[in-house]
């Protein structure tokens, strides 16, 4: 359990969420297709590293994740995929909205063990772009958890049962 309050980890949630919330790209889309990424094949149970996940990126959208098998050092994994309902692209508000309601939610308690405010991991997403939104009918959100105590060697499920 975290030694920090349920505000400050409110507002921790607000700026990591924010901050973590990456866009699927048209771009990285097509070239997933093309074979050059394999950000449209991430799943529930990936493992990688963020840092390693943000590089690649180039301060972009994700067209690749450098995925890990869970039993090499990593620090985040994904732990749920979810849909977004069809109709026009809500905008990224919404979308990041939803990121956050999505991934802080009950699927962050059935996987971790504990409600998010009082876990010690942080969550991230990756969700669909416009573009991505349009182009293939992309509506879904992954979300991943991030362990703060530096990489790991096993899945992050359970780990605060």
């Amino acid at each position: 359990m975290s030694s920090s309050s349920p505000a400050l980890r409110r507002a921790a949630l607000a700026v990591v969420v924010a901050g973590a919330v990456v866009s699927l790209s048209a771009c990285g889309v097509l070239n997933s297709f093309l074979g050059e990424g394999n950000v449209m094949e991430i799943g529930v149970g990936d493992c990688f590293t963020d840092s390693e996940m943000r590089t690649a990126m180039g301060g972009g959208e994700v067209d690749s994740v450098p995925v890990v098998d869970c039993s090499e050092p990593h620090d985040a994994e994904v732990f749920h995929a979810e849909d977004l309902p069809d109709g026009d692209y809500p905008g990224n508000g919404s979308v990041s909205d939803s990121v956050d309601e999505v991934c802080t939610g009950s699927a962050f308690g059935d996987f971790v063990g504990v409600d998010f405010e009082e876990s010690e991991f942080y969550v991230g997403g990756f969700s669909p772009t416009v573009e991505s939104w349009d182009l293939i009918d992309d509506r879904e959100i992954l979300c991943y958890v991030m362990s703060d105590g530096g990489p790991v060697t096993e899945s992050l499920e359970g780990a605060n049962r």
